[in-house]
């Protein structure tokens, strides 16, 4: 579980926000993606949502990366979410797994470019183990190909790579150790629900869970242990702004490390994300800041919170 340390990792964006955590700063993050896409225009595939957009539909991605960037974002993250070779395979997109993940990543570089904020902008790349409606490959496989992704991504420029909607432990180790062979920091995304009734095999209603309702948000943190400081943050995201709370006090017992929160707001009616009941951007703002009060250093927003979000969030959140 440690990564090759035989070459001095190039100075980024990404070791520099290693450095702000560390100093105790605030660094706000873009918000969802995939989302402000369909809300453009931009048709989602059946089985893959998003994650084919960065290439068949590049101008439209680097379009919402520069407007998130003049919201205020100091991270935007590629769109390659759902761009998983495992993924891509599923939808018959599997020859263009490289491509795509190449696009998504340079269409947010092109957007920093554009926007005139290379030095304070840092762009990542991103990695999830969401299969949508397939199955996620054998874990050997699922390793190579984690890996294979993060090295494309890093060749590709990101300069730090966030894992998004980790949702069990053994996946969510294969992608980290396909990080770390790149040796840009990684930051780890965890997706919950709360347990109810139905989950009293697994815990106590209440618990925070992973997405899959299979472990508990606390196991997932401890198992994080064996990393020690390689893992850069931990934040809650892609869940409901009403749970946060809850998974902010497993946090505090259970990781010590940065912090990150980035919460959705709707739902999803695939292949379309449902902008119903979603939170105001003064309400979220308002949830932000009790975040950022209990410690929280890192904000944003995951599918349904939008550049006006972000834009409230960059005038009005203190700390």
């Amino acid at each position: 579980m440690t990564s090759d340390t035989s070459a001095a990792p190039t100075p980024s964006h990404g070791y520099r926000l290693t450095e702000r955590l560390a100093a105790g700063e605030l660094v706000l993050l873009d918000g969802g993606t995939g989302t402000e896409l369909e809300r453009a225009g931009v048709p989602m595939r059946e089985g893959a949502w998003c994650g084919t957009t960065a290439l068949e539909f590049a101008a439209e991605t680097q379009r919402v990366h520069e407007i998130q960037i003049e919201a205020g974002a100091e991270v935007i993250t590629a769109n390659a979410y759902a761009s998983s070779k495992h993924l891509l395979e599923s939808v018959d997109m599997g020859h263009e797994f490289a491509a795509i993940n190449e696009a998504a990543v340079k269409n947010a570089i092109r957007a920093r470019e554009v926007t005139g904020t290379q030095e304070r902008v840092a762009v990542a790349g991103s990695i999830s183990t969401t299969e949508m409606f397939g199955e996620k490959p054998p874990i050997d496989v699922a390793r190579a190909n984690y890996l294979e992704q993060a090295k494309i991504q890093a060749d590709s420029g990101a300069e730090l790579i966030m894992l998004e909607m980790m949702r069990d432990i053994e996946h969510t180790a294969a992608a980290i150790d396909g990080v770390l062979a790149t040796r840009l920091p990684v930051w780890v995304g965890y997706s919950c629900f709360l347990a109810g009734p139905e989950d009293a095999d697994v815990a106590e209603p209440g618990t925070p869970l992973l997405f899959h309702r299979q472990h508990t948000l606390a196991d997932a943190l401890d198992a994080l242990a064996p990393y020690g400081d390689q893992i850069g943050a931990v934040s809650i995201m892609h869940s409901e702004s009403n749970i946060i709370d809850s998974c902010i006090d497993v946090l505090d017992d259970h990781w010590h490390g940065p912090v990150g929160v980035y919460a959705q707001t709707g739902t999803f009616n695939p292949p379309n994300w449902v902008f119903i009941d979603t939170i105001t951007p003064a309400d979220y703002t308002t949830a932000c800041q009790r975040w950022v009060e209990r410690g929280v250093q890192l904000i944003g927003g995951c599918c349904g919170i939008g550049p006006e979000h972000i834009t409230d969030l960059a005038a009005n959140l203190s700390g």
